[in-house]
This record gives C-alpha cells, sequence and structure tokens, in this order.
C-alpha cells in the first residue's frame, strides 16, 4: 500500500470577491444603528419583526394599565463603534405581514406607512455610563422603548375579548403584523440586540389575607422567537478603497451582506489525475482517498483602526446551491457543504473534511452523472454557527455519560461589522490518498 500526498492542485484555484448584498435573515439577532468605518464602508441597519405572543396574560384584578414598553436587550460588548454617540430609532407599526424568506435587502415601504408618523421614538447610546452597578453586573443592558398606551389596551382589550388571536404566530400576525425599528438619527455606533421582548407594566390588586393589596406588575406579552418571521434590513457601502484593491486584484470577504468569495475549485482535475493514478491500468489496482484539506490563510489588513475581526465561520457550498441552503434552513451535510471556524492563532480555515465532497463527486460520475462546472463554483461565505450541548446515559452494567455539541442553526454572518483580506497566494490544497500496487 502506497500512500501518496498531491499538493499540485493548489495553483489551479482561482479566488475572487462577489457582491453579497442581499442575505437571507433569518435570525433572531438585530442590528440597528449607522456607522462610518475606513477601511471598510458604511453602514446602516434596522429590522423588521412580527413577535411570539405568550399564550396566557393575567387578568384577573388588574386595575390599570401603565405602560407597554420594548425592551431591546443587549450584552455589554455586543456593539461596534461609539458607546457615547448619541443615536435615536423610531418605531413604525406593520401594516401587513411579513413575506417569507426575508432578504437584507427588503425594501420597508412595503410593509409600513412612510409618511405616517413613528409610534414611538427613542433617544441612545450603548454606553453603561450612568447605570446603577446592580445592573452592570448582570452584564447587559436594554433600549427601553415606551409605546403607546393605546396599543397596550389594544392588546390587552383583545385578549380578553378572544384568547385564541393569541394561539399561534400566524394567528397572532394576522392582528398584529410587527413593527419596524428604524435608524432615524446619529452615526458611529451599531447595536447588536440578542433578544427583543414587549412588557406590560401594570397595577393589579388581589386580596391577602382578608385583605385588599395593591402592587404593581409586569408581564411579557410577545417577543422575538426563531419561530417568527424577522429580517435585518441592511446597506452597506463598500469604502472605495476597497473596492479599488478588489478591482487590482485583491480579495475581500465583508459582513454583514457585503462581499463573498468566489472559488474555481478544480474538482474536474482533481477526479481525473486521481483515478488515473489508481486506475488506469499498469499494475495499479486499487485507491482509496484519505483527505483533502483545503487551507485558507488571511493576510493583515493595514487600515483597520476599529479592530475589526474576520468572521467566525466559512461555509463551504456550491454557488448553485447557496440561496437554496438558507432559505430551507439546511445545515452543513459534510458531503456538499461544509463549515470552518476562524483560527485567530494561524489567521485561517482550515475545511478539513472535503474527502466526501470528492467522493460523492466520483460515485456520481461512476453512475453516469458527469462532473460540471457547477461542481467548480464554489462560494465561501460568512456565516454564525449555531450550537447545544446534548447529554446521554446509559447503563449495562455500568453507567456511562456523555456530552456532545450538535449544530442547531447556520446563518448568514450578521452579527457586527465584520472584515477579511484572503491571502491568494497561499491558498493550499491537499490531496492524500493510498493506492495498492500489484506484485
Amino acid at each position: 500500500m502506497e500512500i501518496v500526498v498531491d499538493s499540485s492542485f493548489q495553483k489551479l484555484i482561482t479566488v475572487e470577491s462577489v457582491p453579497n448584498d442581499s442575505v437571507v435573515g433569518r435570525t433572531i439577532t438585530q442590528l440597528i444603528g449607522r456607522i462610518s468605518i475606513p477601511g471598510y464602508g458604511k453602514l446602516e441597519t434596522d429590522f423588521l419583526t412580527q413577535f411570539m405572543p405568550a399564550a396566557a396574560f393575567d387578568t384577573v384584578g388588574v386595575d390599570r394599565l401603565d405602560s407597554l414598553v420594548l425592551y431591546l436587550n443587549y450584552n455589554a460588548d455586543s456593539f461596534t463603534g461609539d458607546s457615547l454617540a448619541p443615536m435615536q430609532l423610531s418605531v413604525f407599526p406593520l401594516e401587513k405581514q411579513l413575506k417569507s424568506p426575508i432578504y437584507s435587502s427588503i425594501d420597508p415601504a412595503d410593509y409600513y406607512n412612510a409618511q405616517g408618523m413613528p409610534v414611538a421614538l427613542k433617544s441612545y447610546n450603548a454606553s453603561y455610563l450612568g447605570l446603577p452597578d446592580s445592573l452592570i453586573k448582570l452584564g447587559y443592558k436594554a433600549i427601553r422603548v415606551k409605546l403607546p398606551d393605546e396599543m397596550a389596551d389594544r392588546f390587552f382589550q383583545k385578549y380578553k375579548e378572544d384568547p385564541s388571536t393569541f394561539s399561534s404566530p400566524s394567528r397572532f400576525a394576522q392582528f398584529f403584523p410587527g413593527l419596524y425599528v428604524k435608524t432615524s438619527y446619529g452615526s458611529g455606533c451599531v447595536v447588536n440586540v440578542q433578544n427583543s421582548v414587549m412588557n406590560l407594566h401594570y397595577t393589579k390588586t388581589t386580596v391577602i389575607n382578608d385583605k385588599d393589596s395593591t402592587y404593581v406588575a409586569a408581564q411579557t406579552l410577545m417577543a422575538v422567537t426563531p419561530e417568527i418571521s424577522t429580517g435585518n434590513h441592511i446597506k452597506l457601502e463598500v469604502d472605495p478603497m476597497i473596492q479599488s484593491e478588489i478591482a487590482a486584484g485583491k480579495v475581500y470577504l465583508v459582513a454583514p451582506a457585503g462581499l463573498n468569495v468566489l472559488m474555481h475549485f478544480p474538482t474536474r482535475q482533481i477526479v481525473a489525475d486521481f483515478e488515473q493514478a489508481v486506475g488506469d491500468g499498469g499494475s495499479t489496482i486499487q485507491g482509496l482517498i484519505n483527505s483533502l484539506i483545503l487551507h485558507v490563510p488571511l493576510k493583515e489588513i493595514a487600515n483597520n483602526s476599529y479592530g475589526l475581526e474576520p468572521p467566525q465561520f466559512l461555509l463551504f457550498v456550491r454557488k448553485s446551491e447557496l440561496q437554496k441552503f438558507f432559505e430551507e434552513k439546511e445545515l452543513t451535510d459534510n458531503i456538499r457543504s461544509f463549515y470552518a471556524k476562524y483560527d485567530s492563532n494561524t489567521r485561517s480555515y482550515s475545511f478539513t473534511g472535503l474527502r466526501t465532497f470528492l467522493n460523492d463527486v466520483i460515485e456520481k460520475k461512476r453512475q453516469g452523472t458527469e462532473i460540471t462546472d457547477a461542481d467548480e463554483e464554489i462560494v465561501l461565505v460568512p456565516v454564525s454557527v449555531y450550537s447545544e450541548t446534548v447529554s446521554s446515559g446509559s447503563s449495562y452494567y455500568y453507567y456511562s455519560y456523555s456530552e456532545q455539541e450538535v449544530v442547531t442553526d447556520i446563518v448568514p454572518y450578521i452579527s457586527a461589522p465584520s472584515i477579511a483580506l484572503i491571502d491568494a497566494d497561499n491558498i493550499k490544497l491537499q490531496l492524500t490518498y493510498s493506492r495498492q500496487t500489484k506484485k
């Protein structure tokens, strides 16, 4: 048995930056703000969202509805830019239900009255200055937006009249399509909102020890969850300096909704050379692919005063299958699609499991499906990968316990401004295979 390591194919790889200005925005992450970053571009973000209603409201003994508040919660470090930059957002009710899938290029004017007045305005900044220590220790902050009292009364009365309206997201969306939260003033900061809820504050009377007791209370009426439709409206103007460098041959990744990398992957040549090496007569009678590894390094970016990081993950998928991947909420199957995590120590991404991609192509070729251009047009796309820990235990004479990280969602990367410069001259592609010879 002979082990062959072949790195000759990397010279056939070519890469280029391609626009990625209309991504599927299926994520509960919501970006709000406006910022201009030298060496990156101008980014403006807002969002449209439906809400998951609470199945039950507390209505017994409620004397007065005090306020309805939209809380946009974010972590201490979940913003880009100047935390003291004065910003303002405005809130508009949607007038019709959001269509799915929602793309970042969505026109909000299709869903709200652009000539109408907002139902709420809120000035804010991302800083923790002025917050009490008790809130700072929690590690998150909320942009608190008071909504009209009429809206609070409308929800409350509707629940008392017809609780079934709140029984499912689809039924509730017919009654209340959602909100459009728009950046209306300011520049210099973009906030990544991880959790959005709408809370009702009210005064309630109850009987305690045969005496009436009045107190204030609050309940969550609705929230943004993975089950409902929500989308980020993103406008990114890539810095002219980046555009000129791309025209000169450099290759950039920019997110969110900026630039992907289109790669010519030499699938035909790899398969042809492998099949010739292991099955074209002579003394060779058998071959097995051991591994196919793609290593994508990055270069330092000179003009990066904001310290923007590369995307945490890259998706490897055929260009022809990209939109389907996100629209149908697929996960990587490690046959037709893969992801790699950014390694900050080596400043690179490594796709180590591409052996199965090649085996799949070879098997289909043997069954009569020829390799096409689509098999050689690969896109590298910035994504966020979400996972959860799954525990399992078993016993048979003894007890065993294990935990495993299971990927639950892969979505286009929209968490924060991000940029990477591909070191195109040093991309590595290494094929390792075994072949057996007859003596």
